[in-house]
């Protein structure tokens, strides 16, 4: 590619090698993120939601100011990355082409070099951004993602733009580089800051006090960051937050309770387990959570959705301490998904198979909606009361 580009610079011009440029490393960086993005938060928004680090999702008026800002970023990066062949035609820098020049030994240095010294640059620029005199002109358009998503990762002021690719110049006008040294060092880039930038917490528990992995940034250290603001400025290694002592000082508390929140979300009951009549009791499960009453599913009676929507609202208001602002948000989603059960499960003529798997769907999506508004202690005590309730109406339903 860089061949190609300086090949078609020649023939065609500047501009042209510009636009070529820009779009490749805009479509380079989109689509990773879009993969990461659609997996994340379309196809398993649910499935992987206690591994959300903030316990919301963003707005789309983010998403498309990331989309937009990240395009001129691409724009910028684009013509930086042809200074850097300028600066080789004008005798300053050495990017060679041929790896037998410096061999392959230099050539895997050459990498880790760049990495290393672009996240000690990346620290004090960063840092320095975060100035009171420069953040609102320079670092504000980045922190305007609270809650950041992969698109974040490029959505950058165009001033911040040039900070954040000049390290490659810088780097180029000093240290001999391949071609395909600088195109595998943005590849790592981009990647590291997709998934820093997910919201999704996947590292495993201890991650961040084990003695080798300490040193490596995680999502929450960065997503901290951008909800917190004034601590955690490292991007690839956790060494120069270390040393400064700018790490958050509840970072590796927050990382540990989301893995406590993953692990208790995740659980299945024991129970579950234990028996051999798991897909029945999953069944009696299901209906349970949707509030259709067991006496109701015996007599093939299964009430009103407003009576089922009352009883989740006298279950969820008992013992959690809701605020008035819960309780009516609680209020409208389980009136709505006990209208949903009665036009989806109740009346419909289907098979207690197709019933499970219906309803089943139906209380996930009403899950995904409970846990951005309850807190973490409010969703454990409804899960507990919700269980008892469900083995509850188990043995009344056996009885």
């Amino acid at each position: 590619m860089p061949n190609f580009l300086e090949s078609f610079g020649q023939q065609f011009g500047i501009a042209p090698a510009w636009i070529l440029a820009s779009l490749f490393i805009f479509l380079r960086y989109a689509g990773p993120a879009s993969i990461v993005f659609f997996i994340v938060y379309k196809m398993k928004r649910n499935a992987w939601f206690s591994w959300k680090i903030q316990q919301k999702f963003p707005k789309n008026e983010q998403l498309r100011s990331e989309l937009m800002y990240s395009f001129f970023t691409s724009l910028i990066f684009g013509g930086m990355a042809l200074g850097v062949f300028f600066l080789r035609k004008a005798g300053y820098g050495v990017l060679y082409f041929q790896i037998a020049e410096y061999g392959w030994g230099y050539y895997f240095t050459s990498i880790a070099v760049l990495i290393f010294a672009h996240d000690t640059y990346f620290y004090w620029t960063h840092r320095l951004m975060h100035h009171p005199k420069l953040f609102k002109h320079i670092h504000l358009v980045h922190h305007q993602s609270t809650n950041p998503t992969p698109y974040t990762s490029f959505s950058f002021h165009p001033l911040e733009s040039l900070v954040e690719f000049g390290i490659v110049p810088l780097v180029a006008l000093v240290l001999p580089l391949h071609a395909s040294a600088l195109f595998l060092f943005t590849a790592w880039s981009i990647a590291f800051n997709v998934m820093g930038h997910t919201g999704y917490e996947f590292s495993p528990r201890g991650f961040t006090q084990h003695w080798l992995f300490k040193w490596f940034n995680t999502p929450t250290h960065h997503n901290m960051h951008h909800s917190k603001s004034k601590y955690n400025y490292g991007l690839y290694f956790n060494i120069w937050d270390r040393l400064m002592g700018t790490n958050h000082p509840q970072y590796d508390q927050t990382f540990e309770a989301i893995k406590d929140r993953t692990e208790q979300q995740q659980r299945l009951p024991n129970v579950l387990v234990k028996t051999g009549i798991t897909t029945v009791l999953l069944l009696v499960s299901a209906l349970a959570f949707g509030q259709i009453s067991i006496q109701g599913i015996k007599n093939g009676q299964y009430g009103t959705p407003e009576s089922r929507a009352q009883q989740a609202d006298e279950m969820m208001s008992k013992g959690l301490g809701l605020n008035d602002q819960q309780i009516k948000k609680l209020k409208e989603i389980n009136l709505r998904y006990s209208n949903r059960i009665e036009q989806e499960v109740v009346k419909p003529a289907m098979s207690d198979w197709s019933k499970y798997r219906k309803i089943m769907q139906i209380q996930s999506d009403k899950d995904a909606e409970l846990q951005p508004i309850l807190t973490l202690e409010q969703y454990d005590k409804y899960e507990s009361k919700r269980n008892e309730m469900i083995w509850e109406a188990v043995k009344a339903y056996f009885s």
